[in-house]
């Protein structure tokens, strides 16, 4: 090999990953035979991610959410064993939930070192524990200094093993099933401090779900909402193609497919699909998928579906079951699932003339939008106001279609309590002078008074009636108390079962799955969870019912909705007063 090529060559070696992985390291298969390493569907989407980032300069910072056996362990320690056996001076640290795993990962890198070609193979300094120490083993010290080897480790270790990864720098950084940690939280917290924020630094945070309101489901919602360092990645367990099961005849085959697309009908007759056609629909799968999917609810999760959403997720929000008594319907929320879709639109409203709205377009916006605003059409927006912190609550303001139910746009971001108030007045004025509910509770009354103070007129106001006195009173907002609170959800869960409401939000999917019904009866989110858009969209349904009445139901079937059409007058407005007393705030 010439002197080009030969630095062609150990560039390649050292700066092309899947390239190094899928040429020079082996892997033991599942038939214990060993194997290159050629890397399977799973394994390239995370491998697409990793590129990005590398192009972009940027450091590599992965929280990666799966089904089980996709083969993203084994794929991040060819990432980590590329690194620190082509790069000097790189210390990585791969953790496991438990002794038999890091025993494994452990053995899964000695293989890689093993059946490396010569010409490549660093040299390897004696450890008896659990270490890839890739120095000169030489003991004369002379003739060490002067060819040292890389200097470079792998060191893998248990969690809750003692003190691991503290007192040095760490490059690369993988922790496998972090969701079974026996202290996450501290264990973590520890290690991401002794890796530096450089692009040539890899952290990734990889598991199975483990329930609701841990560590690892708390890092993966903020990962999702953009408010920490981390890529999320789903891989759903339908992207493997080893998850497909033959049908043993023409026979059986036939009569599953009729069984998928045989529908009931609802009393307007429209066809009731199952929750299985609509997940083949909207994910494209097969027959065999599906069949495979049914085989092993009943012969590896005894029959237990929801254990197998755990085990086997489609969404994030199935491997992270609620371990409460959850509130609204799981099989109707799985339904619902199936047709949530991204916002049309992102962005932010601006004011622009007098009482004029625009809306500009913006990726990361805090409004979503599924349907812009029709001419002639009325609405209503449900508002929950937290307090505005960036790390707290969320304020959250839903708009509903008056005649369809539909759920058309949202509102959801951290914002100080009286600038919400200004968003929400603009967003009634976007959506035809909308009608405006707000919680009254606590930072509501600062978002009702801004709202004031801007003259918006088209509010909601709570009504109360004193029997001694034989009279009533109104106030402005919404007030969620011990007895409005059961209503409210209570009229929420059945529209939620009998599916008016029309809504395509998985971020409000995602809430309802981790709604619960506590110990004391009560209706709250789980620890670690979040519920604004729930409560939002709950007290949007007070305001839809309004006007029709608390037994309303609507009667235009939800895929039939966006056929809807009708002309309204907007009223005129109806403040003549500034005085904050008349609206008795």
């Amino acid at each position: 090999m010439n002197k080009k090529k030969e630095m062609i060559f150990y560039h390649k070696l050292r700066n092309d990953e899947k390239w190094y992985i899928e040429t020079f390291l082996n892997i033991k298969n599942k038939k214990a035979e060993i194997v290159p390493f050629k890397l399977n569907i799973a394994q390239n989407i995370v491998m697409e991610q990793v590129n990005k980032d590398k192009k972009e300069n940027k450091p590599k910072r992965y929280i990666v959410l799966k089904a089980r056996q996709m083969g993203l362990s084994t794929l991040f320690e060819g990432l980590i064993f590329q690194d620190t056996s082509t790069k000097e001076n790189k210390n990585a640290l791969i953790i496991a939930h438990e002794e038999s795993a890091s025993s494994n990962l452990f053995q899964m890198s000695k293989l890689f070192y093993e059946y490396l070609p010569d010409e490549i193979r660093p040299m390897k300094k004696y450890s008896n524990g659990k270490i890839l120490a890739f120095e000169n083993p030489e003991t004369d010290e002379s003739k060490k200094k002067e060819n040292p080897g890389l200097r470079s480790k792998i060191t893998i270790a248990t969690a809750g093993a003692g003190e691991v990864g503290r007192s040095s720098t760490i490059h690369c950084l993988h922790a496998s099933e972090v969701a079974f940690f026996p202290d996450a939280k501290t264990t973590m917290l520890g290690l991401l401090q002794a890796v530096p924020d450089e692009p040539n630094t890899l952290v990734v945070l990889e598991s199975t779900a483990n329930g609701i309101g841990d560590w690892f489901h708390s890092m993966w919602q903020k990962s999702a909402k953009g408010e920490n360092e981390f890529t999320p990645i789903f891989l759903p367990w339908f992207i493997d193609p080893g998850y497909s099961r033959p049908f043993r005849s023409d026979a059986e085959r036939d009569n599953f497919i009729k069984e998928i697309t045989t529908f009931a009908k609802d009393q307007y007759g429209n066809e009731i699909k199952g929750y299985e056609y609509e997940l083949m629909e909207k994910n494209n799968l097969t027959f065999e998928q599906l069949n495979w999917r049914r085989w092993t609810i009943k012969n590896k999760c005894e029959g237990d579906e929801e254990l197998f959403m755990q085990e086997y997720p489609s969404t994030p929000e199935e491997a992270f079951l609620s371990t409460g008594r959850p509130k609204f319907p799981i099989k109707v929320l799985r339904e619902y699932q199936t047709k949530t879709r991204p916002a049309e639109i992102r962005g932010y409203l601006v004011e622009s003339g007098e009482n004029d709205i625009v809306l500009l377009q913006e990726e990361k916006g805090y409004m979503h939008i599924w349907e812009k605003p029709i001419e002639g059409r009325t609405y209503s927006i449900g508002a929950d106001v937290a307090e505005g912190l960036v790390h707290g609550d969320y304020s959250c303001g839903v708009v509903f279609d008056d005649e369809t139910f539909d759920m058309v746009a949202m509102w959801h971001g951290h914002i100080d309590p009286d600038l919400f108030g200004e968003e929400l007045v603009k967003l009634g004025k976007y959506y035809n002078y909308a009608f405006l509910g707000v919680e009254a509770n606590n930072h509501g009354l600062t978002t009702l008074t801004a709202i004031k103070k801007l003259e918006y007129w088209n509010l909601f106001f709570s009504k109360t009636y004193d029997k001694i006195n034989e009279s009533s009173t109104k106030k402005v907002g919404w007030y969620t108390n011990l007895k409005t609170k059961p209503l409210m959800i209570d009229k929420l869960t059945q529209f939620i079962r009998e599916k008016y409401l029309g809504i395509y939000s998985d971020m409000l999917i995602s809430e309802m799955f981790t709604y619960i019904i506590d110990d004391k009866g009560g209706t709250n989110a789980q620890e670690g969870c979040n519920d604004d858009i729930v409560m939002a969209t709950a007290i949007a349904l007070q305001l839809l019912l309004e006007h029709k009445g608390e037994n309303y139901v609507p009667e235009i079937p939800i895929d039939e909705r966006k056929k809807v059409s009708r002309t309204f007058e907007i009223v005129d407005p109806l403040f003549e007063s500034d005085s904050l007393e008349d609206y008795a705030i």
